[in-house]
């Protein structure tokens, strides 16, 4: 799963091919078999995100997410595939709506990073229930987890994931109400002021 993130024209599309999500747990091998429920690190964490989006508005509306790792069983590790459209009133998935919450079930369940600031951390544990301010590695996974109902968001106060690691998951969960609390999130447009790969950065963090 090499790492590498490319831009191809598709007529009236841009796609984000083939960017690997939480290359470090790939490369450390580590194998920390969780079964439905949130794993921290580990091969689980590793993904393979493809993102298309419109070239006028920088909507993305097109989604894949291929987890290699999704579960391990006598053979070895099996893998698992996710996919979203959310294009006008086109819109479907993979993957089913999350279940409501039962309202004996009271509070959040937030994903986010370890390193996020502690302020953070400290505001949003009185918001979670009781082992739900939960942390994982990469964030292509970590919006994995809020579609699949894992967790209910996924909180990141800062600007250090790229749009490559956005782009593909979005679609996925656009089409059952997912959204990011700076607005529109769209992808055709850089930020000129920043350098380098700052330019792609979602900056403001995500929610």
């Amino acid at each position: 799963m090499s790492t590498y993130f490319c831009i191809y024209s598709v007529c009236c599309f841009y796609v984000f091919g083939f960017r690997s999500d939480a290359t470090s747990q790939y490369i450390e091998g580590r194998e920390e078999v969780v079964e439905d429920c949130l794993c921290p690190s580990g091969l689980q964490c590793a993904l393979v995100l493809i993102g298309v989006y419109l070239r006028a508005t920088g909507e993305p509306v097109i989604g894949v997410i291929n987890q290699p790792f999704n579960h391990k069983d006598p053979t070895g590790w099996k893998g698992k595939h996710f996919w979203g459209v959310s294009c006008g009133s086109v819109k479907a998935s993979s993957v089913l709506r999350p279940k409501e919450r039962p309202a004996q079930c009271p509070g959040l369940s937030v994903v986010l990073s370890s390193s996020e600031k502690q302020v953070v951390k400290e505001v949003l544990a009185p918001l979670c229930r009781p082992d739900k301010l939960m942390y994982a590695s990469g964030p292509g996974y970590k919006i994995l987890c809020v579609i699949l109902g894992l967790a209910d968001i996924y909180v990141l106060s800062e600007g250090s994931t790229f749009k490559w690691d956005s782009c593909g998951p979005m679609p996925c969960s656009l089409h059952w109400g997912g959204h990011h609390d700076q607005g529109e999130l769209t992808y055709h447009q850089s930020h000129s002021e920043s350098p380098g790969a700052d330019r792609w950065a979602n900056q403001g963090g995500k929610f």
